[in-house]
Formats: structure tokens, sequence, C-alpha cells
């Protein structure tokens, strides 16, 4: 803290007033002598509403003039300046400091403030529409000018003759505070030139007059007589651009827009009203209308209208013409209009069928319907048709399905874009025909509740994206909800155990003999079947003191234990990301035992889950190219690289992410870092929206961010050199993220009356003024902690004059300065555990003082903290443990012990505890812990989740330490109490717990010794070795060696750190191998030297000179240590083979015998070692690997589970039959370690079987 900030209260006497000071210290002075405290007179808004008059030229009718509202009409005739004017105002108005006008009707106004003397006026120009608006017209500069306003004047329709309208004022004030809201400054004026106006009695309103180009200059028009002649070329980039006719009037008479033109056959033509509001045909070289229909449109949204759009050749590039001959408004028409039949939804049915299917205009599809179902075809004959589409309108609320079901039959290898869109958002997947009926689900659940609320479309692309032709068919295309019944297709693991009669519900009868013990039953899911879905609701019912273990996925963490305690029926949920299956158990640990239950239902549904403002969804490994030959995108740990290569016609080409609504629900912040190569250029698209893209030129190689922010996110798209093509190039993506950030700049508020005044606008601007003895008072963010619970960090970007400075302080603690340059804005980021508070001081210590300085934005978002220090040991003894399934362990503090507690059932033996870590440890590798119990009872101990972490504990009645040491970061441990045993009570202690770091390697604890002796004095200082050497002529390749004692298996690095007398050498060589020798030459200087090994470190020879051959001299060996440091990734082109190399994981129960290439495997196990392992653990770097291919053989009958990195994703159960059986495995991250637990259900206690092959490799496409 620069300046320690300090708040007092004085009492006057008078007024009970207290004031706020700061930064200097108490100094006791006498009681000033009270004096009176003078009235300030209260300063209201003043109204110039009422007593309005005609100037005179009667052009006004003033139908109402009240001071609530001043509504009139006007008819210009020959006054084109006409005015009318308020009541005189003698009020002297320089106190005021904005002047606020509420508006609505048809018509243009000049507003003016016009002076007691010659000082010109002040005025605006307001185009007025029948959509209410309100401006605040900023005068806070304008004191001196308001001491002399005397007069509010109108003149509408300025400057125009034979001109008509209604305008309607419901405000017209001056205001005290400063100007917010829509800001408006002198001279604004956006009353529109070149239009069309209506006289507001014509039954036809004819607008076919000053056509103009709407925004790029893409038409040219010309006017023939009462006709207009278009003729355009439309680039690449410019599909969209369009011509307007602007019009003025009131509308609401009308109905209908109707323009007839001629042009080039087979292009669209669009004539647009308003937004929504629009008509596409095809044009056939002959004179067509387009007619518009308005009649839906509400009346202040027809008054609205201030142009007529169109599109020429809509959507495409390519050149063309066309003649408008006539374009009108007019209340009614006779033309034939097109029935489009909307799919309405009554809002009750479980499931919605649609039918109702159209071209989408551009006479691509030929659509026939045959009873329930439609026939297809489709001709797509040039690029102006890629994305030509068929639709079916829908109406109604669609948030409570799940997903749409499209049951459609192709041609094998065609290609169907499915879309549904909404206002909101927009979705669409990409499928491929087979030549079979398929069912291609739509997941829903990826959709914003806003997004189906307001589905409107659904939109099916053939060949999207390309030409061609050919045909499908349209079985059914229906939603549905997300409940799905899964209470079928149970099947027992071990043949004849469980048996199941479906009916209502699902009985299940079981029987297990001796050694099946954990005998299951299990049901799976198909992928594509249940995803979205992450809520397993189960019913069951079962004879009273009976239980059943309920093992969703596989997991561990999701288990459940079902104790019967009568008939009733039992219900459980769980929740997970996704399900693939459900195994349960019957009576779990007990055999023999016959019994059964009943299975109710079976459900899963997807529950939306709440929102996490501290969720920050990371996407760069998300990316998908349209073409996959012109983008190619490469994912690495730290960033994603694309290159490009666009062909001539890939203008617009494109990659892109889309996002599921359940994973991004709430987050409205985008931020993408991106490097290229300076001169190039990327098109950044949120939301395929125009109104959020940024083009961004690389001006050099340092990363630019891009950060937009909108209420939802649905996709993004990136364009390399977009518009141009052929083109090639690169860019890297360093980062791209969601987040949720909390807009707070329009909280601002003053602490102090009359010290800050806030104007409110894209930013907010603060004027200050502070009297003397005010040099602390402050601006505070009016924000409501409770609202921005979760949220961490603080990011506000200021601008400000030259020299001056603001003191920026957060949560009354953390502050910071800054001094402002020119034109330069500065953004200051906080980051703390919790927001309480935020205030700013203009010029602190400084009063008097005036000034203003721009807030550009506020914001509170959620950023990750960064990882604990190394140097920080987290103690987790006595805090963060809890009881997975609950009324098992208790937790008693004792003397900074934890002694823990529990009381189990016999289906209990499992249960667990564990201690998940809220904080980012991934600058840790360590985990001791130290532990005290009763002797022989057991705990097994897992962090991580890892049975390649896990490590087993047999109390001997003394305090026992335990070092687990991590390549990963510390995330939880696990701890099972005596699960083998099966103790039902008991207690232990947790004498300590810590998560460290250690460095990586280990000092060799083994001396160095002189190998010939009599030549080599060795001297030990603390894990210093001094060397002095005196050799005689033929002992120079004497040497002196250090041969490691232990198992150093884990180690692949040896690092030395030497000093020596300049120009001597020594040459080291581990393990006694050219391969890995190196030969030191000496500075005199401290040198380290790292030697990388293929193989384990087992000793190190180092000759001292021999080639100089120098007969005396000294060196020291400051340090000498083993670590293990990650290889490189193997080549993908490189099996790795790991059939021999298998290790027994608890020693004693496995031996293993190469046998004519195989791996004969024989076991013996005692009871309690059913789930005893064996495991390989790959030495390589396999980041570039993805599969794993074993081919087993063994005693019918007998298993396997085979599991690669220890997770049951990647589980599969063999049962062998006797002959070799191959089994493959697909990851999705690198292949560590694999572990085969050897028939652990039936629990055989000796036995053989052979691994005839395992192989890791790289599969394309895997």
């Amino acid at each position: 803290m620069k300046n320690a900030v300090k708040l007092f209260s004085m009492l006057l006497v008078l007024g009970l007033l207290f004031v706020i000071v700061g930064c200097k210290p108490a100094v006791e002075t006498p009681e000033p002598t009270p004096t009176p405290t003078p009235t300030v007179p209260v300063v209201t808004d003043f109204n110039v509403l009422g007593g309005w008059m005609d100037g005179g030229d009667g052009v006004y009718t003033l139908t109402t003039n009240t001071t609530s509202k001043l509504e009139f009409s006007y008819a210009k005739d020959e006054f084109p300046y006409a005015y009318m004017s308020s009541a005189t105002i003698t009020e002297d108005l320089s106190v005021y400091k904005k002047l606020v006008l509420t508006v609505e009707g048809s018509g243009t106004m000049l507003l003016k403030l016009e002076t007691s003397d010659s000082t010109p006026a002040k005025e605006i120009g307001i185009n007025v529409t029948g959509i209410q608006g309100t401006y605040e017209w900023n005068l806070m500069a304008s004191s001196a000018f308001l001491a002399k306003v005397n007069k509010v004047v109108i003149i509408a329709a300025p400057g125009k003759e034979e001109s008509i309208g209604t305008i309607n004022i419901t405000q017209l004030k001056f205001g005290v505070d400063v100007a917010s809201g829509f800001i408006i400054n002198d001279g604004f004026n956006n009353i529109p030139t070149n239009v069309n106006e209506y006289n507001g009695t014509d039954e036809i309103f004819n607008f076919n007059s000053k056509w103009e180009n709407f925004a790029e200059e893409t038409y040219v028009i010309t006017q023939d007589g009462t006709e207009y002649d278009v003729s355009f070329t439309k680039a690449a980039g410019f599909e969209w651009s369009a011509m307007q006719s602007r019009v003025q009037g009131n509308f609401t008479a009308f109905n209908f827009v109707v323009v007839k033109v001629t042009g080039t056959a087979g292009q669209p033509i669009i004539v647009k009203a308003a937004n929504g509001v629009e008509t596409r045909i095809i044009l056939n070289g002959e004179m067509q209308e387009v007619v518009v229909d308005l009649s839906e449109m509400a009346l202040a949204d027809k008054n609205a209208i201030t142009s007529i759009l169109i599109f020429g050749n809509a959507g495409r590039t390519g050149t063309g013409s066309f003649t408008i001959h006539e374009a009108f408004m007019v209340d009614d028409y006779e033309y034939v209009a097109p029935v489009i039949i909307k799919n309405e939804y009554n809002g009750t049915d479980l499931t919605f069928d649609i039918h109702n299917w159209y071209d989408g205009g551009d006479q691509v599809y030929g659509i026939t319907r045959i009873a329930d179902e439609y026939l297809v075809e489709y001709s797509k004959p040039d690029a102006n048709f890629h994305w030509s589409y068929m639709f079916a309108n829908l109406d109604g609320d669609f948030s409570g399905f799940a997903k749409i079901e499209f049951e459609i039959t192709g041609v094998e290898n065609k290609t169907l874009l499915l879309k549904v869109e909404s206002p909101a958002g927009v979705k669409e997947v990409p499928v491929t025909f087979d030549g079979t009926k398929q069912v291609f689900v739509f997941d829903l659940l990826t959709m914003t509740t806003a997004q189906l609320e307001q589905l409107n479309k659904i939109v099916l692309f053939a060949a999207p994206g390309g030409i061609g032709s050919g045909e499908f068919t349209i079985h059914s295309v229906t939603f549905k909800t997300s409940d799905m019944d899964v209470n079928s297709g149970w099947s027992s693991i071990d043949p004849g155990v469980y048996t199941f009669t479906y009916g209502e519900t699902t009985v299940v009868n079981y029987t297990k003999t001796a050694g099946q013990e954990w005998s299951a039953m299990r049901t799976d899911f198909v992928p594509a079947e249940v995803e979205g879905l992450n809520t397993l609701t189960l019913v069951l019912k079962g004879t009273a003191g009976k239980s059943v273990l309920v093992k969703p996925n596989d997991n561990g963490a999701l288990e459940q234990t079902v104790s019967f305690v009568d008939a009733m029926p039992v219900t459980i949920t769980v929740t997970a990301d996704a399900f693939v299956s459900i195994i349960m158990f019957g009576e779990p640990n007990t055999a023999p035992a016959t019994g059964a239950f009943e299975i109710v239902s079976a459900t899963l549904s997807y529950v939306p889950v709440d929102f996490d403002p501290t969720l920050v969804y990371m996407f760069n490994a998300a990316w998908v190219a349209n073409s996959a030959t012109i983008y190619d995108i490469e994912v690495m740990q730290d960033k994603t690289m694309v290159t490009y290569n666009k062909l001539a016609g890939n203008d617009w080409e494109w990659m892109r992410v889309q996002f599921d609504a359940k994973d991004t629900a709430g987050l409205n912040t985008m931020t993408i870092v991106i490097k290229g190569t300076a001169g190039k250029q990327v098109l950044i698209k949120p939301n395929d929206s125009g109104a959020l893209e940024q083009f961004i030129t690389f001006t050099d190689e340092n990363p630019v961010t891009f950060t937009v922010q909108a209420a939802a996110f649905t996709s993004v798209y990136l364009f390399g050199d977009p518009g141009v093509a052929p083109a090639t190039g690169s860019f890297e993506i360093l980062s791209a993220s969601l987040y949720y950030t909390a807009d707070v700049n329009d909280l601002w508020v003053q602490n102090d009356p009359d010290t800050y005044a806030v104007v409110y606008g894209e930013t907010a601007v603060v004027n200050y003024t502070k009297a003397a003895g005010q040099e602390w008072v402050f601006l505070k963010n009016n924000f409501v902690p409770g609202e921005v619970e979760g949220l961490n960090t603080i990011k506000i970007t200021l601008e400000g004059t030259a020299g001056k400075s603001v003191m920026v302080k957060v949560n009354n603690s953390i502050e910071e300065t800054i001094t402002f340059a020119a034109d330069t804005p500065v953004t200051l980021t906080f980051m703390v555990e919790s927001i309480t508070g935020l205030i700013i001081f203009a010029e602190p210590g400084t009063a008097p003082a005036t000034g203003s300085f721009e807030i550009i934005s506020t914001e509170f978002m959620y950023m990750t903290p960064p990882p604990v220090d190394t140097d920080v040991v987290v103690d987790f003894t006595l805090t963060g443990w809890v009881d997975n399934d609950g009324g098992i362990y208790t937790f008693t503090p004792t003397d900074g012990k934890n002694v823990v507690s529990y009381t189990k059932t016999s289906e209990q033996a499992w249960a667990f505890i564990k201690n998940v870590f809220d904080m980012d440890l991934a600058n840790h590798n360590t985990i001791d812990m130290v532990v005290k119990g009763t002797i022989g009872a057991q705990l097994i101990i897992k962090p991580n989740d890892k049975g390649a972490f896990e490590q087993t504990v047999t109390f001997d009645g003394t305090e026992q330490s335990l070092r687990f040491t991590l390549n990963e970061a510390p995330m939880m441990v696990l701890i099972f109490v005596d699960p083998i045993n099966g103790s039902l009570t008991g207690s232990f202690e947790i004498i300590s717990a810590k998560v460290l770091y250690v460095e990586p390697g280990v000092e060799v604890a083994t001396d160095w010794v002189d190998n010939d002796g009599g030549i080599y004095t060795i001297t030990k200082d603390g894990m210093v070795y001094d060397i002095d050497y005196v050799k005689t002529a033929g002992q120079e390749w004497a040497f002196i060696k250090n041969e490691f004692v232990g198992d150093m298996s884990g180690f692949n690095t040896i690092t030395m750190v030497l000093q020596g007398e300049a120009g001597k050498q020594l040459i080291i060589k581990p393990n006694d191998k050219n391969i890995f020798e190196q030969t030191v030459t000496f500075t005199g200087a401290e040198q380290t030297i790292v030697f990388t090994l293929t193989e384990t470190p087992v000793k190190i020879l180092i000759f001292v000179d021999p080639i100089l051959g120098s007969l005396t001299g000294s060196f020291e060996i400051r340090s000498t240590k083993l670590s293990y440091v990650e290889p490189a990734p193997l080549d993908q082109e490189i099996d790795v083979n790991f059939t021999q190399g298998w290790v027994d994981n608890d020693g004693g129960i496995y031996t293993f015998t190469p046998t004519d290439g195989k791996n004969v495997v024989s076991y013996t196990k005692t009871a309690g070692q059913e789930w005893a392992f064996m495991k390989y653990t790959f030495e390589d770097n396999l980041a570039n690997h993805n599969t794993i291919t074993m081919v087993v053989k063994g005693t019918n009958g007998a298993q396997l589970i085979i599991k690669p990195n220890d997770s049951g994703a990647y589980e599969q159960t063999v049962t062998f039959d006797g002959t070799e059986q191959t089994f493959t495995f697909t990851l999705t991250t690198a292949p560590m370690n694999v572990l085969i637990f050897v028939d652990p259900i039936n629990g055989s206690l000796t036995g053989t079987f052979e691994i005839v092959s395992a192989i890791v490799s790289y599969e394309p496409g895997a």
C-alpha cells in the first residue's frame, strides 16, 4: 500500500455532518466556532411542456398541449421554416446539464434553443418514427449560453414545403443530472435527405423514386421516365449488398409493399421492408410482382419503416440487371400468396412429428409427399446453389425437448447438413448416408433454453457447400424428450449367475457360488443415443436386509449401495458428464448367496447444471475445418497450429468451433490469442454474426488478443485470408476460451455530494470538482457483492489528461496509482480472493482540484489462480477429508492428529474417505503421509485415484511414513480402510499429511573410490568431494568410480556439477559405455554436465586428464544427481512391443516365462488376493500413439480385466474361449501403463494364460 488511507469522522456541533478525510495523520486543533449552515435551494428539473403556440403561419394544429404531452400535426404548404414555440422562459437555465426529449410519430423536426440577445441559437435535428425514442442533449459545457435562453422553438420538416406529419412529445425538460442513455450533442442531426414522403391521404403511396445504393456502390441505377434500370456486378464479399428507396410518413393504413420488376432469369431478388418482413422470388426474365405483406406488423412498426431495400441476385456473386417498373404501398392487394404451413407444437405432447417441407426459393428441391414420408430430389448445377436449402417452419416452445430424430434413407456417401434456427442462435450437424435407413440424433441439449423457446425453422442442405444432384427419403423427423428408459439389455457378466424377467419392471434373480463375491450384471449404452444425458435415476425394490451395489460407468467415485429395509422402493440419483454403462452387484462381497430384486425403472435424462461463474471453458483443441484439404489443424500442447492452402473459389473457406450450451451456458466473453505472419489477415466471427466479427491484420510476430462479449456463444468461425483466393499461409492460436464477465461500468457513483459527476455512454466519463479539504473524496462502484460471488479478478481500463493521476483501490486494501499519458489508455488488473469493494480517487491527496477522466471499462471475472508456489507445503492432515458414502467414517482432530473412526457393514468393505484439493498444485510432485493404526489392519492409499500411485500399508502399531511421488499434479487422495481383511469397525490416526515439492532426482548416496588405489585422495566435505591425484607415467588412464547401490530403474538422467583447474580435462563414462561418454575441459568456474541414458544408470567412471597426461592436480565433484526426464515423444511410425517386461504389482503372485515369443503368465493367489494385478509401465513417451492391440489365450471360462492407463473408460473384460483372442483399445490420452486383473470375479487362485502379443501403435482416424 503506497499511502495508508485513514478514515475518521469529525462530528460537527451543528448539522451532525460526517466528513471523510485521509492520507494524513489526525492533528488535534481547537474546535471551530459554529457558524450557521445556509439553506441551499433545491434545484428540480424544468419542464418545457405546456403553453406552446403556432408561430403565426397556421401550419401547426395542436391537439394536446399540456404539461405532460405535446401532440401536434403539421401541413407545411409554402412555409418551409414555419415554427411553433414554447412559452417565454424566465427561469435561469444555467444550472441545468441536459435537455431530455421523448418523441414518437411520423415526420422530422428541428429543436432550437433561442436566446434573449444576439447569441446564435443551438439546435438539433430529429427524425421522428413510430418507435418512441428518448434523446438526452448534453449541455454540461453550456451554462453561460443557457443563462440567456428564453424560448424553445420547433420547426417541423425544416426547409420543406408541402410536407405533413404528426409528432407526439411526452417529455421535454431541462435536467439537473448529467446526460445518460442515448446522448447527443449540439448540432446532432439524423434527418434523412433524398426521401420519399407520403402525404397522408393518397390510397397508394408511390415510392419508385430516389433509388440509391444502401452502402457499397454495387448498383448502377438509371432513371428512365417513371422506371429505373439497374445493373450490378457483385464480387466476393458483396453478396448481400443492397439498394434502397428512403420513405417517410404514417404508413398505418398500408398492408402491402408491391414492387413490379423484370430481371435476369434464374437470379433471386429480395424486397425488404423491415427485419423479418421481406419476400424473395426467382426472376424468370418476365415482369413479376414481389409482394411484401405488412399486415401482421404493429402500427408503430409500420411507422418505423424508413427505407425499402432491394437485394439483386441476393446472397450471390455475379452480374445481372433488372428494371423496377412500379414500387408502391397499398392497403389491399390481390395476389396469390405462397402457402407455407407451420408445424405448430401444442406445448404438451412428449413427441412432435414434423411435416410440411418446402424448397428454400432456389427451385432446387423437388419434394413429393407419399403418405407420411417425403421423397426429395435435388439438383444443384453451379456454385450459386452451394447453399440452397429446403425447410420446415416451426411454431411453439421446444425447450422441453432434448433431441430430434431424423430417420432418412439416402444414397451411400452422399451428405446432408441438418440445421435448426432461432433468433437466439442456430445449430447444425453434418451427416453422411450409408445407403440404408438411418436414424440421426440431433442433440438439442447443446442449445440454450432461449434458443429452444424460439426455434422457428428446420433447414436441410443436400451436398452442403457443393454442387450435384441426388435424392433421399425423409421417413420421419421427430422431437423427443430427454428421458430415456434404459431398463433393458441387462446381461450377467458371469454366465448363469443373474437371470432377468422383463415386463413393466425387470425382476432380477441371482445365485452366486463360493468365489463369486463380486459377480455382477451390466447394461451398456450406445454413446450416440445417450449423448448429453447427465443424470441416472434408478428405482429398486428388494428383500429387507439385502443390498445391491450400483456402479455406473464402472467408476468407483459414482457407486452407491442400496440397502433394503422394507418392501418400499428405493430411489437413487447419479450425475455424471456422460454414461456408458451400469454395473450392479447383488449382495456385493458375499458368496454363496441367492436372492432377487426388482428394477422398477432406470432412466437417463438431462438436468441443467447450476451456472458456475468461475468456469473457464478452453476450446483451442476443438477447431474443425470445413474442408480438411484446405485447413490443416494440428493441436499441440501449448497451441493450435493452422496452415491453409486455398484454391480459386475458396475465398470464404472457414474453420470453426461449435459450442454445446450445456458446457457454455452463461459464459458471455470470448478471448482468442492468435499469432500470424506480418501482412496476413484473419477474420474471427463469433456466432456467425457480422456484429461480433473482427478482421485482424498481423503487423509483426507479436500475439494479438481478440475479446468480445455476447449474451451466449453458439459457435466461432475463423477465416484465413478472408475473401482472398488462391492464398496460402499459417497462424498459431495460442489460446481460446469462454468465460463469464460481469460488466459493472454503469455502476459508478460519487461517495460525497457535488464531487464526481458521471456521464454514461459507451464509456463512463467522470468529471470531478474537489474543494479544499476534499483531498480524499472518492468515486465508488455500487455493485452488489453477492451478485459477483466467486469472481476473483477486476480489470479496469482508464484514460485521462496527461500528467493527472488517479488511485484505484480494491477491497479497501490493494491500491495502485497511475499517471496518465496523452491518448494512452491504461489497464489495471487485480486478482483477489473475493471482490468486496472498488473505489477511485482522482488526483489523490490533492485539493482543490478539477478535471475529468474516462473509465473505458470495468469488468469482474474469474481467472484461474496460478499454481501454488513450490516452496509452499500444503498441510491436509485435518482439513478436507470427507466420507465418500456418508454415515461410515467420522473425523476427530486430536492434538494435531486426525483420528478416523469407522463402522461398516459387510457390503461396505470398499467404502472410502477422500480429500480433493481445492487449489492448483501443478508445481508439486510429492505427498508425504504419516499414519498409525491397529497391528495387522491395512490402508490402501490411492493418490489421484490412480493405481500407478497406490500403496498399501499394514499397520505395525507405530507411526509409519509413506511418500508418494507423482508425475502429474496432485488432485486428491483416496483411502480404503482394511478392505481386504474386511474389518467392520475400528480407527486409525492420520498423524501428518502434506503435499510438497521435492527437487527431481536424488543425490547419489554412494562414495567415490579410487579404482587402482594409491593414486587418488578423496575427501568428502558434506556432499562435495575434493579429489587430489598423483600419477606416475603409465597411470594416465587410472580412474575413480561410483557404483550405485539400490534400484535405479526409475532414472534416466545423471547431472554432475564440477569445478577444476582451467585447461585440464575429465573423461566421464556412465555405465562404462562409450555411447554415454563426455569429455569435460575445465574453465575454472563451476560447470554442469548432463548425461541422458537409454538404460538404467548403474555406475560412473571418471578418467582425469588422460590425454594431456598431467600427473598431479585436483578438482571438485560438487554434486551428482540421478533423475527422470520425460523423453521426447516416440515417433508415431514406431510400434512398441510390450509382450515381455511385465511385473507383479504385489510380488509373489505372478511369474512370467518367455516361450516362443509369447509370455506365459502363471499365478498363485490366496483368498483376499483376487484383485491382485500385474502391470506394464511404458518407459517411452507415447504421446504420438493411440492404440493398444493385445492377443491373449487362456483356459475356457477364465477371465482377464485389462485396464489401460488404470482407467475404467478404456477397460475391457476378456472371457477366454481357448483360442487366441484379439482386443483393441483406442485411447484419447497417451498410453502410460496397462494393468491386468486375472480372473478376479470367478476368483480362481491358480492358473496360467498367454500373452501372445502386445503392441502399442498409432492408427490414423482412431
